[in-house]
């Protein structure tokens, strides 16, 4: 059998407006498109419904999540790098070896594959990477390439898109991937509570959640082309295309009246062939798979995929150590120098990250009391030692000042964000008086749990503070977030390689209602510089609208920014191709945003 050739790069473009992240170490997830958050932090709900999904989803046990580019990586990631390198030089000398089934273990279960209304953050995304495939991709450059499309267009303002299916795709119900289909899936999430947040632009009010319909903006023209029409330049959509909201799914699924507790049905290399709530999750090779590796060969390689949800972020890492997982998904800041050392000098490797990586952050609800005064979020940002914070809950991570890592389009060394001042915190606080309690949410995981008392603690000594921590089950994080019943918690979200990205989480348009933009900011000169962003392809251009936007972040200190989230996803020796794709015939190696997996072309050593 013919080598695999790998190419290393760093990046895997987050598609992901919709799937937000949330606060721990559960799923959360940043945010191509409208996914509610796994996304992500500390303890966190989402990933992601906006621009393909919105964001995270509760994340395990951790503070949160996801890292960003190469060059902002630490001493330890350097290390990690060394170890990918390594595999990827022992994985070039081998002959690809195919067979076998791989374990491995995700932070959370998902509820359903139903994505148009689906929390589906880090862990259904890594469950649906390998079952759906997307009709665009990013490639390693954060560059969009066809994928299930042939081709695909759009005009000079970024108004209408064009897309082209190829030829000869078939879902794994043997039907037929067409043009048909994917004008049916598009409609089918334009008219989703969550991914249809990405549609509300449709040309002429087609929005389903206007009253629209959506098939006079979402037309057929032929039988492999589909033109999608918005009212506004949207030149961000392609990479919601290259995240949930481009997924493409099989009729049948759409047509089911039990969906929502159906398997999924689309078009990737493996089948979903059971799921069994709480324990598994297992894939079968799709056996008419459309797709070849850089060599021409058939894929998967796999026989089988088997996810395993393991909330506890410490059970899933014993796990590993007893070697009865293959892969696992692990942003949980005190563990990262056990991954970075001991399980690197053992012979394993750990999963390429991409460098724009999350935020994690403590998300204030700035519609209600207490928050919503600025001065006292300022207030409560002078009175907080995040230093002490990441030493304790987050050792290894970067601190962050903004929504973006280093990296990132848009970061600035220092945006203006307020530094730990407790001085000058109980003046201003003597000044504006302090509010009767503040509550913090959080969900009932020991290490949510540590955080929230340690931030109740510091508030207190620091600035007198009362603060009463709110326990809940995970599953509660993200309906609170969307439904606004919360005044602060961890959350882990953004860094998406486009701040265009972004829309659903900060534009007031979302701020009302079942809200993706979960903080509830309404600032007019925010939702000018994100539909700016909708307007440009220019990284350049983009660069300073992510500038202008982090600095209106500092000033009205919207969130509390914590550090850049870092995932340590562990797999052991003998297996590889971690998040190896071929994108137009070329094998590369990408980088995972958010914590999520591409096993597409992964293998194992018998």
């Amino acid at each position: 059998m013919r080598r695999l050739r790998t190419v290393a790069a760093p990046l895997l473009a987050g598609a992901l407006v919709v799937a937000a992240c949330g606060g721990s170490d559960s799923d959360s997830e940043p945010a191509d498109e409208p996914a509610p958050a796994e996304d992500e932090g500390g303890e966190e709900p989402a990933e992601e419904p906006a621009d393909d999904e919105p964001a995270e989803e509760p994340a395990d046990d951790e503070p949160a999540e996801e890292p960003a580019d190469d060059d902002a990586m630490e001493d330890g990631d350097d290390a990690m790098e060394d170890g990918d390198d390594a595999m990827d030089d022992d994985a070039m000398s081998m002959d690809i070896q195919r067979g076998g089934t791989l374990v491995a273990l995700l932070e959370a279960e998902s509820d359903t594959w139903d994505i148009p209304g689906a929390n589906c953050a880090v862990s259904c995304i890594s469950v649906m990477n390998q079952v759906a495939d997307n009709l665009i991709i990013a490639d390693a450059n954060n560059e969009l390439q066809p994928f299930l499309l042939e081709s695909f267009s759009t005009n000079d303002d970024f108004t209408e898109w064009t897309l082209v299916m190829r030829d000869g795709v078939v879902f794994h119900d043997g039907t037929p991937a067409d043009g048909a289909a994917v004008q049916r899936s598009l409609i089918e999430m334009a008219s989703g509570i969550l991914q249809g947040q990405v549609f509300l632009d449709l040309a002429g009010g087609a929005s389903p959640l206007l009253g629209g319909d959506p098939s006079t903006a979402i037309q057929l023209v032929d039988d492999k082309t589909v033109t999608v029409s918005f009212d506004v330049p949207f030149a961000t959509f392609g990479y919601n295309l290259a995240g949930r909201t481009g997924w493409l799914i099989a009729p049948s699924f759409w047509d089911s009246e039990t969906r929502a507790a159906d398997l999924m049905i689309a078009t990737g290399p493996f089948r979903m062939v059971e799921q069994v709530r709480g324990e598994v999750t297992r894939l079968e090779a799709n056996p008419d798979y459309w797709r070849t590796d850089g060599n021409g060969e058939a894929l998967p390689y796999l026989d089988a995929i088997d996810f395993r949800p393991v909330p506890d972020v410490s059970a899933r890492r014993a796990t590993m150590e007893a070697g009865d997982a293959d892969l696992n998904m692990d942003s949980f800041g005190e563990n990262k120098e056990f991954w970075t050392t001991e399980w690197l000098d053992a012979g394993n490797s750990l999963q390429p990250i991409a460098a724009d990586r999350e935020t994690s952050y403590l998300m204030f609800n700035n519609a209600v009391p207490p928050f919503d005064d600025p001065d006292l979020r300022r207030a409560v940002a002078l009175c907080t030692d995040r230093d002490e914070y990441i030493a304790f809950r987050a050792p290894g991570n970067d601190l962050a000042n903004g929504p973006f890592a280093e990296g990132s389009a848009g970061y600035i060394e220092d945006p203006g964000f307020p530094q730990f001042d407790p001085d000058a915190g109980n003046a201003l606080l003597d000044e504006i008086g302090r509010p009767e309690v503040i509550n913090y949410g959080t969900t009932n995981v020991p290490s949510n749990l540590l955080t929230a008392e340690l931030f109740a603690d510091m508030w207190s000594t620091n600035c007198g503070l009362n603060v009463n921590i709110d326990q809940f089950d995970q599953s509660e994080l993200i309906t609170r977030a969307i439904g606004g019943a919360f005044e602060v918690f961890a959350w882990r979200n953004h860094g998406q390689g486009n701040p265009g990205l972004e829309y659903v989480w900060w534009h007031s348009r979302h701020a009302e209602g079942l809200a993706l933009n979960f903080g509830r900011i309404v600032d007019t000169d925010l939702d000018a510089l994100l539909q700016q962003t909708w307007a440009t392809t220019d990284q350049g251009e983009l660069d300073e609208l992510g500038k202008q936007i982090n600095t209106l972040f500092a000033e009205n200190v919207y969130n509390l920014w914590l550090n850049t989230t870092e995932w340590n996803n562990g797999y052991r020796q003998g297996v590889h191709g971690i998040n190896t794709i071929t994108i137009g015939g070329e094998t590369q190696t990408v980088g995972s945003f958010a914590g999520r997996y591409f096993l597409q072309e992964a293998w194992v050593e018998s």
